[in-house]
């Protein structure tokens, strides 16, 4: 499950180390706020420049887009928008690197 890739980091050459990151989600018009917690990517040890792997960004836009638009189709405004935590599980760094 090597999802990370050793890599120079694109903005300033520094090298890049497997992490996981955290990702606060907002969309304009709507109150939710969505956070996922435990993303695996790419991070520079100089700059903190972030990159998530392809398929994990899908993955979670697929998580996280319907929530939004869920959110966006109500009709009826019960209990004020929610804050959704999504948080994966750690399986260690060797998984993701």
């Amino acid at each position: 499950m090597a999802l990370v890739k050793k890599r120079k980091c694109p903005e300033c050459g520094g090298e890049m180390d497997a992490k996981l990151i955290n990702l606060h989600y907002r969309r304009e018009g709507v109150d939710l706020e969505v956070e996922v917690i435990g993303i695996p990517a790419n991070v520079c040890v100089k700059c903190f420049y972030r990159i998530i792997p392809g398929k994990v960004a899908k993955y979670i836009d697929s998580l996280v887009d319907p929530i939004f638009e869920s959110e966006k189709n109500r009709k009826e405004k019960i209990l004020p928008s929610p804050h959704v935590g999504i948080q994966f599980p750690f399986l260690g760094r060797n998984a993701y690197a």
